[in-house]
């Protein structure tokens, strides 16, 4: 009597290559979901920052820079909010963001919760912070052209590195012909 073998099934050494295969899989997939994860986290914090960056932009565009008589940058009779005073003539020349950020002519005081108050700072040593985005901003003054530049940066402190975001937009002074806010 002859005996029939069947191969329906699979055998232990298939089962366990299968089973190494599917785990290695899910492994990668776990850990490329982890950095997806992070990856969005610093997405997240880049796009505040700009959105604050951009925000304090058009609040400091909006403050009265006007020339006086003279028309020109530097007379007596100026009216500039000072928020726009180059405030630090020391940074002028300084270009990178740290260096920027550092020693800025300008920021927010911060209180202890991490919330920004309506006092402005001038001339502050900043640090960057992991608990929240910290603003400031560096006037240079172009007397030649009677503008100011304006550079915002915003920074904080991400998986153990300084991150920062900077824009910068120039600001032309008006001419008045008598008092503030008449031109």
């Amino acid at each position: 009597m002859r005996h029939l073998r069947l191969n329906n099934g699979f055998t232990l050494i298939e089962v366990m290559i299968a089973m190494v295969i599917l785990s290695v899989a899910l492994l990668s997939t776990a850990s490329t979901t982890v950095s997806v994860i992070k990856g969005n986290q610093v997405s997240d914090r880049v796009t505040e920052a700009v959105a604050l960056t951009q925000d304090t932009i058009e609040e400091l565009r909006n403050k009265n820079f006007y020339l006086g008589a003279d028309g020109a940058i530097g007379g007596g009779d100026d009216v500039i909010d000072t928020e726009l005073l180059n405030s630090n003539t020391g940074n002028d020349n300084t270009t990178a963001a740290a260096d920027l950020f550092a020693s800025p002519d300008h920021a927010y005081q911060i209180n202890a919760d991490g919330s920004e108050t309506t006092t402005t700072l001038n001339s502050p040593a900043l640090t960057t912070s992991v608990s929240y985005l910290r603003r400031s901003w560096i006037i240079k003054d172009n007397a030649t052209l009677n503008t100011k530049t304006v550079t915002v940066v915003v920074g904080w402190v991400e998986t153990g590195f300084n991150r920062y975001v900077a824009i910068s937009t120039v600001i032309a002074g008006m001419r008045y012909s008598g008092m503030p806010g008449t031109i």
